[in-house]
């Protein structure tokens, strides 16, 4: 079976297609992600997590060394 030169433009017209819209949707999807912290970030903040559950005395933050807790 011989394809003609006009079914086979067709054909790959389409496959071109969809392949853009493919790639399109990827790049929506992509773009409507919020980015991730670096893996050493989150790595660092679940080691942080796992001490704390073990009971061992929390490490104090950046963001409570300015704040005065006991002022309630």
């Amino acid at each position: 079976m011989e394809v003609n030169d006009y079914t086979l433009e067709i054909l790959v017209r389409e496959k071109l297609a969809d392949l853009r819209a493919m790639t399109a949707r990827r790049a929506l999807v992509a773009g409507a992600r919020s980015p991730r912290a670096p893996f050493r970030v989150r790595l660092g903040a679940a080691l942080i997590a796992l001490g704390e559950r073990m009971g061992g005395t929390p490490a104090p933050r950046a963001s409570r060394a300015g704040s005065s807790a006991g002022d309630g």
